[in-house]
């Protein structure tokens, strides 16, 4: 699947337009990829200008600071097997950015929880995700195409079960406080 990022901005004569090629999800082979394709590390005033979002886009990172806001895309490739892939080898190769705290499950196997709220609609293919229940088991569903997801700061882990990639968009990712961690 190729992915187009349209972007306006408001001109003195009218709204101007860039269209930019983002990315061929079909090039994912055999690790999960994420990536931002849109953000800001704090709300902006409106209208936007085309000097402040036109042109080259530059990466920010999969989380922002507080108050942030990102949309990326991460696909993810069938693994088989019962195993999880290992989430240490994802993180080590994708730009997490400047925010988001990232915290592993206890009880490993990809299990994750982040300081966001993640909205998710999946573009293509389908994935697990599985959650710890509160009796203590680990449950998991199936997403699809068309599905949306909400994750909202709760421990979870990404499984592509089936036999294609899993694109999905886009995590946009609200960067929120931990109301268990105490300010800085």
């Amino acid at each position: 699947m190729k992915i187009r990022r349209f972007t306006t901005a408001e001109a003195p004569l009218g709204v101007v337009t860039q269209t930019d090629e983002v990315f061929d999800s079909s090039t994912v082979k055999d690790a999960t990829y994420a990536f931002d394709i849109w953000g800001f590390d704090e709300v902006p005033e409106l209208p936007l200008r085309p000097q402040d979002v036109l042109g080259e886009y530059t990466e920010l990172g999969l989380f922002g600071p507080l108050g942030g806001v990102r949309v990326d895309i991460q696909i993810i490739p069938p693994v088989i097997g019962e195993e999880p892939p290992d989430l240490s080898e994802t993180v080590g190769r994708i730009n997490l950015g400047t925010g988001g705290g990232m915290v592993p499950g206890k009880d490993g196997a990809g299990m994750h929880r982040t300081d966001t709220i993640d909205f998710v609609v999946v573009l293509e293919g389908e994935t697990n995700v599985a959650y710890p229940g509160e009796d203590g088991n680990v449950y998991e569903i199936t997403i699809k195409v068309g599905d949306f997801l909400t994750h909202n700061g709760t421990f979870h882990r990404w499984h592509n079960r089936s036999t294609s990639n899993c694109t999905l968009m886009l995590f946009t990712l609200a960067s929120a406080r931990n109301a268990e961690e105490t300010p800085a």
